[in-house]
């Protein structure tokens, strides 16, 4: 029986923190057996977005900068050690505000079969103050979303 694949672009939404990362893991055994493409997607947006201008305008252009460049710098050796493994994996940067729009776009705009991420997991009163961003994305795209609780291997 010829192996079935079904995936060919699979997306990870990483922000960063360890959380986010914990889908890694799950993301690359389906790439692999799937020989589908692993896409690292990250917005950056710059710590008070709306300022931006008057931070550069006071000297921090060069610190939003220096967080520019390490967030990538760490992208990338996440995605050289993917690809050690055998993963055919690349990084996706987007910068702007209203991050899971952006994360939406990409995905039905890129033709992405799955997105892999993790949630906070925010119920009750911390949802409704600060959202879900992956709720929102389970809402604005058209592909399986399969969500990774961290610390479940």
């Amino acid at each position: 029986m010829n192996k079935i694949k079904r995936y060919k672009k699979i997306v990870v939404p990483i922000d960063g923190s360890r959380w986010s990362e914990s889908a890694i893991p799950h993301a690359k055994v389906i790439a692999y057996n799937h020989e589908a493409e692993l896409i690292l997607l990250h917005v950056f947006k710059p710590p008070a977005y709306e300022y931006v201008d008057q931070l550069a305008l006071a000297g921090q252009d060069e610190q939003i900068q220096h967080m520019r460049e390490e967030m990538k710098q760490k992208l990338m050796g996440i995605r050289n050690l993917l690809r050690e493994e055998g993963v055919n994996c690349r990084v996706q940067w987007i910068e702007g505000i209203g991050v899971a729009n952006l994360i939406c776009d990409y995905i039905n705009e890129e033709g992405v079969d799955l997105v892999i991420m993790t949630s906070h997991g925010r119920t009750g009163l911390a949802r409704m103050l600060f959202g879900s961003v992956a709720q929102d994305i389970m809402h604005g795209v058209k592909v399986p979303v399969m969500i990774v609780r961290p610390g479940v291997d």
